[in-house]
This record gives C-alpha cells, structure tokens and sequence, in this order.
C-alpha cells in the first residue's frame, strides 16, 4: 500500500565536492558535469525530477567550480524552457566531508519533505517516482542484488527497519543483518524528522567531525527514527566515482534504461 501522491517533496542535490577520484576530468570540470548519453548528469537529474509531480523544486548545494553548475542550470532552462524552482546554497568547506555539505541545506530540510541526493548517480525517472510515492516517510532506496567489493554504501536491514549504514567493507554490514543492500545515494526525509538529523549534524561538527560523509549522520539519525527501504534492484543506475565508473555508464546502464523503455 502506497501513500496518495504529494506535491511538496524538495529534492537537495548534494554537488559541491570536488570529485579526486574522477581526476583528471574534475581538474576542471566538478563531477556532475560528467556527460552520459550525450547530456550531463546534472542535465539529466534536472531532465527527470521536473517532471516528477510530487518534487516541488530542487535545491543544490555548490562549492568546487559552482560557476560551472550555475551556468549549466541556466543553460538547462534556456534549452527547455523549464520553469523548474532551482535554487542553490554554497559550502564554502567543500573541501571537507559532505556531512558539510547537507548541513548547508538544512533550512530546507525542515521546510518540507526532501529528498537528499548524491549527485553522481545515473537513474531512470521511474527509480526515483518509487522513492517518492514509497510508504515510508523516511527511506532509503536498495539495491539489493549488488555484490560488495568493499566500496559500496550498503544500508542494513532488520525486519523493514533500516538502522545502519556505511562502506560495505566494514565488519559492522557484514553479518547480523536481515538484509544489506547498496543504497543508491538517495534518501527521503521526513520534514517532522528533520529537525533531529539537524540536531545530529550541528553536534557533530560542533565535535569536530566534520570530514565524514553526511551518512555518518544518517547512522546516527536511524538509530532514534524510524527509516524503512524500497528495493530497486530490478532498475538500471550506478554511480559515478572513477573512470571506470564513466565507461559502465555510457556502455552498460545508459543502453540498458533505453533498452528497457524507461525515462531518461
């Protein structure tokens, strides 16, 4: 059983990084910028969320060479005609962890429903309408057919509770678990929830941790609140971290949304 469809989801695109892995490529371009299919990621991000109802507008926090970012969205909305509500906020410690990153984006946060997004992910629209019209207030999306090599950002599963997560190669998502799947980098957040991962992250950095990934906050987060997960295994998408990454992409995933008939 789903919920009835909403209106007010604020999607929080996390884009400020500067993306070492991707090197040379973000030497001079931030990792978003990757083209797949002839378009950017960004493009293509920007392509399905405005046309997904229940995503009111999108949110992108910038830092590494924004000027390129802000410059694509408004090439975006010139070739489209989009009136799609796009703002930005900037991390000035981009160079730091993400956890910075979305702690920029809070006063969004506790505004309405987000949905916080990595920026480097290849998807079909379909991936995310499950996201958005899933039961659980607060969710996470599963790959649950990925096999761990030890990079991976695995969510771990007792019962339909998410309660931890982190990199597939620690011991602590390797056993006990009901389920551990790849999280696909997005994350629905409950706008009456979100005042205690603020709450999470302002102590955090306050602790001086503040070079962590903004997943970090979410272990923490998921330990008071409840967050449950949609499988998505069934979807085409990856993750764009090194250039390996770039060739699955535009050879693999890319072909296989056509090939299957969803949206790009």
């Amino acid at each position: 059983m789903t919920q009835p469809a909403k209106s007010s989801i604020r999607a929080v695109l996390l884009a400020a990084g500067v993306g070492d892995r991707l090197r040379p490529f973000t030497d001079h371009h931030p990792k978003c910028l990757v083209e797949v299919g002839e378009r950017t990621l960004l493009a293509h991000h920007l392509d399905l969320l405005s046309q997904i109802p229940e995503i009111s507008g999108l949110v992108i926090v910038v830092g590494y060479l924004e000027d390129q970012i802000r410059a694509a969205v408004d090439a975006w909305k010139a070739q489209t005609g989009s009136a799609f509500d796009v703002r930005f906020e900037v991390n000035p410690e981009y160079r730091k962890g993400s956890i910075l990153s979305l702690r920029t984006a809070k006063a969004h946060l506790v505004e309405s429903d987000t949905v916080i997004m990595d920026a480097d992910v290849l998807y079909p629209r379909e991936l995310m309408e499950r996201l958005v019209r899933a039961e659980h207030a607060n969710c996470f999306l599963i790959d649950e057919t990925t096999v761990p090599t030890g990079e991976e950002m695995m969510v771990c599963v007792t019962g339909q509770r998410a309660l931890h997560i982190a990199r597939s190669r620690e011991a602590s998502t390797q056993s006990g678990w009901d389920l551990a799947g790849e999280g696909v980098g997005f994350f629905r957040l409950d706008k009456h929830d979100s005042v205690r991962l603020v709450e999470i992250m302002d102590a955090m950095v306050a602790d001086g941790i503040d070079r962590v990934e903004y997943e970090a906050a979410l272990d923490r987060f998921m330990k008071e609140k409840v967050a449950g997960y949609v499988p998505c295994g069934d979807f085409p998408w990856t993750e764009i971290d090194f250039a390996e990454d770039v060739e699955k992409a535009v050879s693999e995933v890319f072909p296989a949304i056509v090939a299957a008939g969803l949206t790009l």
